[in-house]
């Protein structure tokens, strides 16, 4: 099953929504690229490039792909004035750039996007691929959890924001089981404009353990070598719910 491209129809509404929240995934990165020296990066799932263009300045060879062409189109015009950066409409799960990089992301919890364990390990084969000698991948994503985990009996208030146009954006959210999918949480999300427009997408997240992931990262020739709870560098914890993990080829 592929995940719905729904919640990313629009760079510019992505912009107005999220793009102040990225500052400690981009700090944490720069910090990755400078500690190692790093030349060359590999943003997947890139989306707009919220983390992608600020990091070019660290690196001298830059690359962001994303499945969403509307998101990819947005990043292009964003980094029109950049020398070093290119951005390209792929499949996480399908790609080939012809090169390796020095250092992979993946933020946005964009790790969970992959539903399906075929998919999921398929992604990973591609970024072991794409590593350098040396190379480290960072990837965040949360962890089940109570929280993480609640459904919801309809939409329920998340959050607010102004859009691209200027007017103010509601943003509610219904939390479901999924279907097709152990540990899976289907979510529905409605933006309700001041015009009176409603725009409804959806996104599936899987929850796996970290267990399943150390797992998963092995059979694609991958290891786990440090993790914190969050990019601010907080220690992992028994009860932590979220993980930033910094991984190194076998």
């Amino acid at each position: 099953m592929k995940q719905s491209k729904s919640e990313f129809w629009s760079g510019e509404e992505y912009d107005a929504q999220y793009g102040e929240d990225y500052a400690n995934e981009i700090s944490f990165l720069r910090d990755i690229l400078t500690s190692q020296q790093a030349s060359s990066l590999l943003d997947v799932c890139c989306g707009t490039g919220i983390v992608t263009i600020p990091l070019s300045n660290e690196a001298s060879h830059v690359v962001g792909i994303d499945f969403s062409g509307a998101m990819v189109e947005f990043a292009i015009e964003k980094s029109a004035t950049i020398n070093n950066i290119s951005f390209y409409e792929m499949d996480a799960t399908n790609f080939d750039i012809g090169t390796k990089f020095d250092v992979v992301s993946m933020t946005g919890n964009a790790f969970q996007a992959f539903i399906s364990d075929a998919d999921f390990l398929s992604m990973l084969n591609q970024i072991k691929n794409h590593m350098g000698n040396n190379g480290t991948f960072i990837f965040d994503c949360r962890l089940p959890s109570l929280e993480h985990l609640e459904v919801t009996s309809g939409y329920e208030y998340w959050s607010s924001y102004i859009s691209p146009k200027g007017g103010k954006v509601k943003v509610y959210g219904w939390d479901c089981v999924h279907p097709h999918s152990n540990d899976t949480m289907l979510h529905h999300i409605r933006r309700d404009y001041e015009s009176g427009e409603q725009y409804h997408s959806e996104i599936e997240l899987k929850y796996r353990s970290i267990d399943e992931i150390v797992n998963c990262l092995e059979s694609a020739g991958l290891q786990l070598v440090g993790h914190y709870s969050d990019w601010k560098k907080t220690p992992f914890t028994k009860v932590s719910n979220s993980i930033v993990g910094v991984v190194k080829a076998l």
